[in-house]
């Protein structure tokens, strides 16, 4: 199940990703978590202690905690004596590479290709094979990222284990299959160096999660009290209250570097048990943290520190990376009610656009509302649906700042001006079921995509073009271009490409498969629909390439008369099992090429006249 997806742009991840090393320092760090959360685990035991005493004093019963702490202490002793092993041979080392026993005693070695080897008839003493540099090398130039790739993060869940997945999507380089070389493509490194090339798409790398992931925000600012850090980070929201922040320029690292939100000040960890997680959750409003699932979360591209999330605890939140703390928090503006999703605009730093179970979307200053009160939401204008109504998705529209759409748990979306009353422009009933996503494309203006929580379809929709009151288009609502299947089961995600060159991709996940990345303008009824629009974004593209010295690809795709449609599929599952393999080399994992030809009469595609209102 791919459950959230974002996309990294190019040049924010680091060339060579390092190693994670278990060092010292960081050695330490990890055992005064350790530390912090034990105490906190016997807390809770002498508070369940407690109650249960209490408990079984009023009912006269004998206290049934004592039990439980005698057989963990049998279970201790036991441990002593190994009998799960008891009947193993004493070495199964079988001279190959190193057991978990022997890298403790070799640190710096478990991540390397370090080896114990044996002479051949199996008499002496085993020595230590360490990797050459010729293999130190190789290792480092399979995990090289190019300026060109673009990083995409999916979260996925298989078995109750939760991953966030890292992609690498190269475009490729040279002129596109059909297309003539150009000039500038001699000053593409690449191209010199004959490294020419098709798109392809892999996991680099994945990072396990301590819960179901519910939203995943990629941040480019690194935590710490240099506000000119740039850094290529990636925040978490899960079921659990906190909020993971994790160096994504980091191979096999098992500790996120912040962890936002943790009850007790500069712990790791503090899990409260239910009893007092209800408690808190239906009495006073807590500034410092989330006490409950959280929804969405928006990096603030311009003032980079800042973070903000939402929850089911009906709470805003808004995070000072570099200190770790929610500085500010919000539990008024959607009336008491679950807060849903979130977004910055992209050009004023202070406004911040929320959906809510209440009916409403709402666009907040958030110096206003921080100056008044933390409980106050008069400063904030709230954008109505239909009553009964709960908004899932909001974004913001880049193309044209000042509008912004939501889509509900009916299945509508809406189109909102904030300049206008809180009347929707238009109103559009995109699916028959809950809205899952929604994402506007940010070079081609009014190329919408939807899907729904119940339904397998992507619908991709073209907007009106302008919401000037005397434009009679405007109360027609979007026309559908097209509608697919894309095999995900239940669509619970999709998101464009931010980089100009990439602008027709887009990632989609669901509840089965892999992730799909389809390229939509590689579809001959999406060129048609935006013609004018992929001219416009072609010449841009075109234009800043020659600035950078390069020559553009998009430029030049999608000018042949070929049918054929690309989406790329990664295996569910992501990385593979070293164990499995008999390669010693990182193969990239293996990418299925789907080049789908196009009908004229395909039922899916085209306009949707019962889809609009």
């Amino acid at each position: 199940m791919i459950s959230s997806s974002t996309w990294v742009p190019r040049g924010f991840a680091a060339e060579f990703p390092e190693k994670y090393e278990l060092d010292d320092e960081e050695m330490e760090r990890i055992n005064a978590m350790a530390n912090l959360e034990l105490n906190d685990a016997k807390e809770q035991l002498a508070e369940a202690e407690g109650e249960e005493e209490t408990e079984d004093n009023d009912s006269g019963n004998a206290p049934k905690t004592s039990k439980l702490v005698e057989q963990i202490e049998i279970d201790d002793d036991l441990k002593e004596y190994d009998l799960e092993n008891y009947d193993n041979d004493e070495d199964q080392d079988d001279g190959n590479n190193l057991g978990n026993t022997k890298i403790s005693m070799f640190p710096g070695l478990s991540n390397t290709d370090a080896k114990l080897l044996q002479d051949e008839s199996g008499e002496g003493d085993k020595y230590l094979s360490l990797p050459t540099e010729l293999d130190e090398q190789e290792e480092k130039k399979e995990n090289q990222i190019y300026p060109t790739d673009n990083l995409v993060l999916a979260t996925r869940t298989e078995d109750d284990i939760s991953w966030l997945d890292i992609y690498i999507y190269d475009d490729g380089a040279g002129a596109p299959i059909g297309a003539e070389e150009e000039e500038e493509d001699k000053l593409d490194i690449d191209v010199a160096n004959g490294m020419i090339r098709e798109s392809n798409l892999y996991v680099h790398h994945d990072i396990m999660l301590p819960a179901f992931p519910l939203c995943v925000e990629w941040i480019n600012y690194k935590p710490g009290q240099e506000s000119s850090n740039i850094g290529n980070f990636a925040a978490i929201g899960t079921f659990d209250p906190q909020i993971e922040v994790w160096n994504l320029d980091f191979v096999d690292k098992a500790f996120p570097d912040v962890i936002l939100g943790e009850p007790n000040k500069n712990s790791f960890i503090a899990k409260k048990n239910k009893k007092s997680k209800k408690k808190k959750k239906g009495g006073q409003h807590i500034t410092t943290h989330h006490v409950d699932a959280v929804l969405s979360l928006s990096h603030n591209k311009i003032h980079r520190s800042i973070l903000a999330s939402t929850s089911a605890d009906k709470t805003v939140k808004l995070w000072d990376l570099n200190s770790a703390t929610a500085v500010c928090s919000f539990d008024k503006i959607h009336h008491n009610k679950t807060v849903s999703s979130s977004q910055w605009h992209s050009q004023e730093a202070s406004i911040l656009l929320t959906g809510g179970y209440d009916s409403t979307a709402a666009v907040t200053d958030v110096r206003i509302s921080a100056s008044e009160s933390s409980s106050s939401s008069d400063s904030s204008k709230h954008y109505s649906v239909v009553a009964g109504e709960e908004v899932e998705n909001v974004r913001w529209d880049l193309s044209k700042p000042e509008l912004f759409y939501a889509g509900t748990d009916n299945g509508n979306v809406y189109s909102f001006d904030i300049r206008q009353d809180s009347k929707p422009l238009w109103t559009l009933h995109a699916h028959d079921a809950g809205i899952s996503s929604l994402d506007v494309n940010n070079y081609v203006p009014g190329m919408l995509i939807t899907s729904a929580m119940g339904e397998k379809v992507v619908k991709l929709w073209k907007c009106p073009s302008s919401s000037d009151e005397n434009n009679t288009t405007k109360k027609q609502g979007p026309s559908m271009v097209l509608s697919r299947d894309f095999g995900v089961g239940n669509v619970l995600t999709t998101s464009y490409a931010p980089d100009i060159e990439v602008a027709g991709n887009v990632v989609i996940g669901g509840i089965t498969g892999g992730l799909k990345m389809w390229d939509a303008f590689s579809n001959s009824s999406v060129r048609n629909g935006f013609r004018e629009e992929l001219i416009v974004l072609q010449n841009n593209a075109r234009q800043e390439a020659k600035k950078n010295g390069r020559a553009s690809r998009i430029a030049r795709k999608y000018n042949s008369n070929s049918n054929k449609e690309e989406i790329m599929t990664v295996e569910a599952g992501g990385l593979k099992d070293e164990s499995d393999s008999d390669s010693d080399e990182g193969e990239d994992v293996p990418i299925e090429m789907q080049e789908k030809e196009e009908e004229d009469d395909d039922d899916d595609e085209g306009m949707s006249d019962d889809d609009e209102n």
